[in-house]
């Protein structure tokens, strides 16, 4: 047996999903199967659509892919009515979608009935928090309660301004996982850049990375080719 083959596994794999940010369908069409060509995750961001053609972006899907439609209030481009915004995200469940991502902060009557009836597609709950990383209580009440909704996927994202901000997010992701909940974790901005790479060593579900800079929806996030570079130097 060679050197490579006795070295330890990472216990959690490296689950990347690349932000699709195109405001045109025939180029976010062409963003995901590139991202599908390389057996990466793709995140469609309808909210940067100006006119979302799903028979077009998903006439065919060859790699994962989660629709979100975020608001301008967690940090997306949605600046019309929520009630708009939450059935253009919706009417993506026929297509097959293989996720879906609805925020905590959405009427929670529309987040039920989509549960219900999502078939194989994943609810991924989320919760953005652009300002800060709350106070260990306030922390604590948003996570406890989102672990008792139904979703699939948990995500809890905050803006780190210290270093502990971001032990405090992973330290969400083996809770979690040991109350059978998946979850996604990390802090964003220049000092949470760290954690969206520790968070895949302690198994949160994905970790968003662009295929080019400047192709990024949220402040930290680093390229998939520097994510798969620094994967490879620290895992066991």
């Amino acid at each position: 047996m060679d050197a490579e083959n006795r070295k330890p596994k990472t216990p959690f794999p490296l689950r990347l999903c690349v932000p699709v940010v195109e405001a045109v369908t025939a180029r976010a069409r062409r963003a995901y199967l590139r991202a599908a060509r390389k057996g990466l995750w793709a995140e469609v961001r309808v909210d940067y659509l100006e006119k979302p053609d799903y028979q077009r972006l998903f006439r065919t899907l060859p790699g994962p892919v989660v629709v979100t439609n975020r608001p301008t209030r967690e940090g997306g481009r949605w600046s019309g009515s929520e009630k708009a915004r939450l059935a253009l995200l919706a009417d993506a469940l026929p297509f097959g979608v293989h996720a879906l991502d609805v925020e905590f902060s959405a009427d929670p009557g529309f987040r039920r009935d989509l549960f219900l009836r999502k078939g194989p597609t994943k609810l991924i709950l989320s919760w953005h928090e652009f300002q800060e990383t709350p106070e260990d209580g306030k922390l604590e009440e948003i996570f406890t309660a989102m672990l008792r909704e139904k979703a699939d996927i948990l995500k809890l994202v905050t803006w780190a301004h210290q270093p502990q901000d971001n032990l405090r997010l992973l330290g969400l992701i083996p809770r979690a996982r040991a109350a059978g909940k998946e979850i996604i974790a990390f802090c964003m901005g220049p000092l949470g850049k760290w954690s969206r790479l520790a968070a895949p060593f302690l198994g949160s579900f994905l970790s968003y990375a662009p295929l080019q800079r400047g192709k990024t929806s949220a402040p930290g996030q680093v390229t998939v080719n520097e994510m798969r570079r620094l994967f490879r130097l620290l895992r066991p």
